[in-house]
């Protein structure tokens, strides 16, 4: 059996994790430990009297150097169609989050019904917000957690917060997504892309999606215009039911209400960028106002945007 390291020692207490790896990646990741595996969350209920039900397990990975601290975890979460290994790749600019790895463990995985994660028919927002909850319980139990997601992600980590405000010591919510009566307008859209993509398939749906226009601030740099053809082949992985399933979701969610939000005195930092109509800079600006103790950053160019993984370690550097 491979000696586990020492600095993910605590983590084998995961003993209902199944297929986990255990390994050690100086190079790349700064000599941080590497702990991934899949985690049983929970069971799901079966859709019909004669199926059984079966188990919802989200495949994960756990980043930490030895000078992390360990009485926190920073869970972050994905936006819509992506993926952790899609993040990495360059589908979306948050791969960096992983070096904040030397403040407190990193926890990445991907949601339910997305990646190496299990399918689900469920997949919307509040309950990837119970997933958090439950990821968080199984892996931290007595530890508090720091949430961090982009879209749809940052949309899970505000109901994870309102289910367990106890265990939540601060938000970062990048990217939030259309909400309220925008989302109304927006939600057309999504449903035009579910039904080419269940009609037409993916080949179809992308080709739509190339004709459209994207937020220029992706096409200021080579990254940024990668992101796209990234992002669907994290898509094409997904494979036509499991994308349809993720697009039914996010037709379906919303963020909680503006009510429920005000009630989260939590530290919350917001990160944004301009003339993204998936992620209007409104929804950033909602959120700041209706969070007590929010602070928001505005991208300017894309140089800015690959400096958030540096804002987010200095929110949380003041918060530790």
């Amino acid at each position: 059996m491979q000696r586990i390291p020492r600095a993910l020692r605590r983590f084998s207490s995961l003993g209902n994790a199944q297929r986990v790896d255990y390994c050690l990646d100086h190079e790349l990741h700064h000599q941080a430990a590497l702990l991934r595996g899949s985690l049983p969350l929970h069971h799901q209920g079966p859709r019909h009297p004669l199926q059984s039900a079966s188990k919802l397990s989200l495949r994960f990975e756990v980043r930490r150097l030895e000078s992390a601290r360990n009485d926190w975890a920073f869970i972050w979460t994905h936006g819509l169609t992506s993926s952790v290994d899609s993040e990495d790749e360059g589908g979306w600019p948050f791969s960096g989050i992983a070096s904040l790895s030397s403040l407190l463990p990193v926890v990445r995985y991907d949601a339910r019904g997305h990646g190496e994660s299990d399918e689900n028919d469920q997949c919307t927002w509040m309950a990837m917000g119970s997933d958090l909850c439950k990821l968080h319980q199984k892996m931290f139990p007595n530890g508090r957690m720091i949430l961090g997601g982009t879209s749809m992600g940052a949309a899970a980590s505000l109901y994870a917060a309102l289910e367990a405000p106890e265990k939540v010591g601060a938000l970062v919510l990048a990217t939030p997504p259309t909400a309220w009566a925008t989302r109304q307008k927006f939600v057309p859209l999504y449903q035009e892309s579910l039904e080419l993509a269940e009609k037409h398939g993916l080949e179809t749906a992308k080709a739509v999606a190339e004709t459209k226009a994207r937020p220029p601030i992706f096409l200021q740099t080579e990254s940024g215009r990668a992101c796209f053809e990234i992002g669907w082949r994290a898509k094409f992985a997904m494979g036509q039911r499991r994308y349809c399933a993720a697009l039914r979701g996010a037709i379906q969610s919303d963020l909680p209400s503006p009510e429920e939000i005000q009630r989260l005195e939590i530290p919350t930092l917001i990160l944004a960028w301009k003339s993204d109509a998936q992620h209007p800079l409104e929804s950033a600006q909602i959120l700041h106002d209706l969070l007590p103790r929010a602070q928001l950053c505005v991208a300017e160019s894309w140089a800015e945007i690959e400096e958030f993984p540096a804002r987010i370690s200095h929110f949380l550097n003041n918060l530790l």
